[in-house]
Order: C-alpha cells, then sequence, then structure tokens
C-alpha cells in the first residue's frame, strides 16, 4: 500500500511538474518606438547658458571688466566652445573650469552633449 501510494504521489508531482509553464510576456519591440536621448532636448537658451550664467559669467570671473572672455555675451560662448576651450577647462580632466569647482555630472553631460550637437546657439 505504501508503495502504491508513493507511485502516485511520485505520478502526481512530476506531471504537475511537467504541466506547469512560466507565463512569459514577449519582449516589447523598442527598436520600433525609439527614445530620444537625452542630449535630443539640450538646448543653449534653457541649459547651457543658465550654467555658464550661473557658474562662469559672475562677478569676479567671465563677464565685462573681469576675465576674458565675457560669458555673458552669446557669440563669445559660441567661439569658446568652437575653438575647444571649453571641452578643455570644463570637460577634460582635470577640471580647471569653474573656479569653484568642477560642475556636477548632470551639467557636465549636457554641455558635452551640447557641444557634440555643434554648440548651436538654440
Amino acid at each position: 500500500m505504501k508503495k502504491t501510494v508513493l507511485i502516485l504521489t511520485t505520478i502526481t508531482c512530476v506531471s504537475l511538474i511537467i504541466s506547469c509553464t512560466k507565463d512569459v510576456s514577449p519582449e516589447p519591440d523598442i527598436s520600433a518606438t525609439p527614445t530620444p536621448s537625452s542630449c535630443d532636448t539640450v538646448t543653449f537658451t534653457q541649459d547651457i547658458k543658465p550654467i555658464i550664467s550661473a557658474n562662469c559669467a559672475i562677478s569676479g570671473c567671465h563677464v565685462s571688466g573681469g576675465q576674458s572672455p565675457d560669458l555673458t555675451v552669446d557669440n563669445n560662448i559660441k567661439t569658446q566652445a568652437d575653438g575647444g576651450r571649453i571641452k578643455a577647462r570644463v570637460i577634460d580632466g582635470p577640471a580647471y573650469m569653474p573656479a569653484a569647482g568642477r560642475l556636477p555630472d548632470a551639467q557636465i553631460n549636457m554641455i558635452q552633449c551640447w557641444l557634440d550637437a555643434g554648440a548651436p546657439l538654440n
């Protein structure tokens, strides 16, 4: 009798294991719906100029009558970006600017995105 119960229990367990299937949903096709990268949203007016205004174009630094260049002037910022000075001074190590200390990574990433896009004054 014990042998029969053991055989029936084993058969039941094996059939349950075999019949169990994991319900796996198919992975979404992310290539069908492209998501914009964070760089797509970076603009000079909304992102870059505020960073420069708060960290570089401040009293005693890059303002009219201060250290050259005057970074309160958009075209001067563009010239510095195009010439590689912003990348060299702010992004590449060691970061020399701003004088108060290295910018947060999020701001550095925004500047890099802007530079990679050709530093448009958008």
